[in-house]
């Protein structure tokens, strides 16, 4: 006690650090409540998302646009504020389980009610009815408008893709009604599904509101300036349905669509819908957008029955990489035969699971996890589970439409537009879609594919790169050596530094008791052995019977401790190498070392722990930045007797830690084990087993210890987790 007290002080300063970068943004509750849509241009933080990039497109490219003006994501904080909202708003959200899609919709229920009920402040509704008629008075009869969503961080990163309500041929005394109804559709189940699944705090979205004038369309779509799949780059593809584009977006039309090659010279195609001189207009203008973004976009437009061509949403354009999904699989056939091959490949990618077909009887709320999705038509609702199904089949739909766009950034396979064919899918049969050559398969025909892991896919969503930040007052490691003259509080720079610092300190306390007490014969004491590992055991009763008293070394066969001895003939198992470093790459030793390899058998920083009795051990062994922690008792008596084990850290990358991780879950869960694994960090138990059985079972351990220490340094992919699964199994049998 009293020692090293300046520690605290740089805890409470990395936590502060990371309190603040996890903060939410402050929210602004002031006028303006309402401005033009050419105020939001570099200005989303007010109007949001949408409104921006329409700003843009009138401001800077000269396009037109709907005329109309914006009611500020200002409103929808002041709204909260002055009905007293966001504590009941945090209150509703702490109860939701994000993985129970009914979770999602009681509590969508409430906060929908919340928003309904709420009363809108006079100086909101002062300022839309200003706004209103300044924008009445440029039409000659009172006008209509559509009531759009323009989301913060909505048509970015994340394109919230049809998860906000819309509401068309709006009146003037019914604006401020649409209004609420359309911040409120910021809480429904889907969209509250996919801000939770993007990483986004609620905080993060707040609501602004587009009012543009309805366009009387005689023709409607969509212009991707490039192709979603990724197989093509130059090529721009035009989508293409009568009057409005809401059919389209929604899924529950197949539209007409064109793919045009940058080098086209175009000017003699003609559509059931546009005429020759209109689909030269949208060509041109398409590749006009495509040379003014450095990415590809996503266009919604409408043409009117008096012939204008008008821009009506403007957002990036996600382009799925290899990342997503694995080129050139081909289905084993052997395994089962093919269904049918038909439809459009809309989010590209393979998947294996048994058919939730959605009718009357099978709502969407319970589909099982891992399931191929079967839908008549691509509602954006369905946005709700697609995190828990593996792949989606789909009647209706276009590459074009909202749950497409859902589906590319989620990386979930979808085929859509099979028409008929839906009706060769029986309920529960297992399928296996292979979306890039459009191929449903019945049976288990997936090979086994390289998996992308889980953080990779995930690493461009907001929270993760927020996670980034953290991280940097996290998880590097600068306290090395405790021989060290730096190794003190003051040179703590991570929570990293100050753990490993503390379990430096607690464990030469620990060890340094019995000399302070009882002298050097109950003190530590070192273990010879011919591994490159240090081993230090303190006796706490029956663990040792030494022959020489004052000796600081002690031989194998004075060790008494029989669950110790059990894990120490699994470490020197034939099977474990020690001495090979053949599989690395040794000339960046001192990392690969320092990460999960053997120094030096003389280096402090390596040493490892034993607390002994004779029927217990308490084992922390370490390579470098990997701990183990064993802790056992093996007693006559099966009731007492368990085997608790931590197994974290390592020197590779995260993706090869996890796999090692799951490596051990593997191997222990086939002894037996009760296994939790968490990212690169597993807890494992197993208890009420007979002393015989669980010494057999500490072997078992012992060897695995030995060989996963350099595992995570060449796992590269799912296929050697389990090729070292089964050689490590074979071995043991």
């Amino acid at each position: 006690p009293g020692s090293h007290v300046t520690l605290k002080s740089y805890y409470k300063k990395f936590d502060f650090y990371g309190k603040f970068l996890l903060a939410p943004p402050q929210l602004d509750s002031i006028p303006p409540f309402v401005c033009s849509v050419q105020e939001g241009l570099g200005n989303e933080n007010l109007v949001g998302g949408k409104a921006s990039q329409l700003a843009y497109l009138d401001v800077e490219l000269k396009l037109p646009i709907p005329e109309g003006f914006v009611i500020t994501a200002n409103s929808f904080n002041y709204f909260l504020a002055y009905n007293d909202l966001r504590r009941s708003v945090d209150e509703i959200f702490c109860t939701i389980e994000s993985w129970k899609p009914q979770s999602l919709v009681d509590a969508s229920e409430k906060l929908i009610d919340l928003i309904m009920n709420g009363d809108i402040p006079f100086e909101i509704s002062d300022e839309v009815t200003a706004a209103w008629k300044g924008f009445a008075d440029k039409f000659d009869k009172p006008p209509l408008v559509a009531v759009r969503s323009s989301c913060l961080n909505e048509d970015g990163a994340c394109s919230f893709a049809g998860q906000y309500l819309t509401l068309l041929n709006i009146s003037g005394d019914e604006l401020l009604d649409a209004w609420r109804r359309v911040i409120s559709s910021k809480y429904t189940p889907e969209a509250l599904a996919y801000r939770i699944n993007s990483g986004l705090g609620d905080e993060e979205t707040g609501m602004a509101v587009l009012i543009l004038e309805m366009v009387d369309a005689k023709a409607s779509g969509v212009i991707y300036t490039a192709d979603p799949s990724g197989e093509s780059k130059d090529n721009l593809s035009i989508h293409v349905v009568r009057g409005q584009g809401d059919a389209l977006v929604s899924g529950r039309v197949i539209p007409e669509s064109f793919s045009v090659n940058d080098k086209d010279a175009g000017g003699d195609d003609e559509t059931e819908t546009l005429t020759r001189s209109e689909f030269a207009e949208l060509r041109e203008q398409g590749k006009r957008l495509a040379d003014a973004y450095t990415t590809p976009r996503d266009v919604e437009w409408s043409i009117a029955e008096d012939g204008r061509l008008i821009f009506l949403q403007c957002r990036p354009l996600e382009i799925q990489q290899s990342i997503n999904a694995v080129e050139n699989v081909k289905p084993l056939a052997q395994n089962g035969q093919l269904l049918f091959k038909a439809g459009v490949n809309a989010a590209m990618g393979q998947a294996y699971g048994s058919a939730y077909i959605v009718d009357s009887d099978n709502p969407l709320e319970q589909v099982p996890n891992g399931a191929i999705l079967v839908l008549k038509e691509t509602l954006p609702s369905a946005v709700l589970v697609l995190k828990q199904v593996n792949g989606v089949v789909a009647e209706l739909g276009s590459v074009a439409g909202h749950f497409s766009t859902v589906c590319r950034e989620f990386g979930v396979p979808l085929l859509l537009a099979v028409g008929n064919k839906i009706e060769e899918i029986t309920q529960g049969e297992e399928l296996s879609l292979f979306a890039d050559t459009q191929e449903l398969w019945q049976g288990n025909c997936l090979p086994e594919v390289k998996q992308i892991p889980l953080y990779k896919e995930q690493e461009s969503l907001p929270y993760f790169r927020r996670l980034h930040g953290l991280l940097d007052f996290v998880t590097p490691l600068n306290l090395l050596d405790p021989e060290a003259e730096n190794f003190v509080p003051e040179s703590c720079r991570s929570l990293h530094d100050i753990i490993r610092f503390s379990h430096e300190k607690a464990v030469q306390t620990m060890f340094s008791l019995g000399d302070r007490s009882s002298g050097r014969s109950k003190g530590k004491r070192k273990l010879v052995s011919k591994l490159p590992l240090d081993v230090y055991l303190l006796d706490v009763g029956g663990g040792l019977q030494v022959k020489d008293a004052v000796s600081e070394d002690v031989e194998l066969e004075e060790v008494c401790s029989a669950p110790f001895l059990a894990m120490w003939q699994g470490l020197t198992h034939p099977s474990v190498e020690w001495g090979d470093r053949t599989h690395f790459d040794w000339k960046s030793f001192d990392e690969i070392a320092l990460g999960g390899g053997i120094v030096s058998k003389k280096s402090a920083d390596f040493a490892s722990f034993a607390v002994l009795g004779e029927k217990y051990v308490n084992l922390n062994i370490r390579f470098g930045y990997h701990f183990t922690l064993v802790d056992a008792m093996c007693d006559s008596d099966a009731a007492k007797n368990y085997c608790q084990l931590r197994f974290a850290g390592g020197g590779g990358d995260f993706s090869g830690r996890s796999l090692r991780i799951e490596f051990v879950g593997e191997i222990l869960k086939d002894s037996g084990f009760q296994v939790s694994p968490k990212g690169d960090l597993l807890d494992a138990r197993l208890q009420h087993m007979t002393a015989e059985k669980l010494l057999q079972k500490l072997q078992v351990v012992g060897r695995l210890l030995g060989v996963a220490k350099l595992m995570d340094m060449r796992l590269k992919d799912e296929t050697m987790v389990k090729e070292q699964v089964k050689a490590f199994l074979t071995e043991t049998a």
